[in-house]
């Protein structure tokens, strides 16, 4: 990656809030299927993991998933990872990164001239 775009990628990175860096990591893990790179991909879904909450019921279903990718990434079935992956990050901006999104916009009304 050339100079200016590794910074602008690392600035995004450090400018994220927690739930965009979840997205960041899904498009890695998704990335990394591509380049079949399976140590890019356990970093990335050992992230994920370490990220889960498991105050929350869906974190157990997630981490099972994530060692799912873990194992199918070891026996190179790099795109069934993908697509889990790809689905997951669907669903997570979906219903998390956008409605947040959506949440803050109608929370600021702006300025009335």
């Amino acid at each position: 990656m050339n100079k200016p775009a590794h910074d602008y990628q690392k600035q995004a990175i450090l400018n994220a809030s927690p739930t965009k860096l979840i997205s960041i990591l899904y498009d890695f893990g998704v990335q990394a299927c591509y380049q079949k790179n399976e140590k890019k991909l356990h970093d990335v879904l050992s992230s994920l993991i370490s990220s889960l909450n498991f105050d929350f019921e869906l974190a157990d279903s997630l981490y099972e998933i994530y060692e799912y990718c873990q194992r199918q990434a070891r026996n190179n079935e790099f795109d069934v990872v993908r697509i889990l992956l790809e689905d997951l990050r669907e669903t997570w901006n979906d219903h998390v990164v956008n409605s947040r999104q959506h949440t803050h916009q109608t929370e600021s009304k702006g300025f009335l001239v």
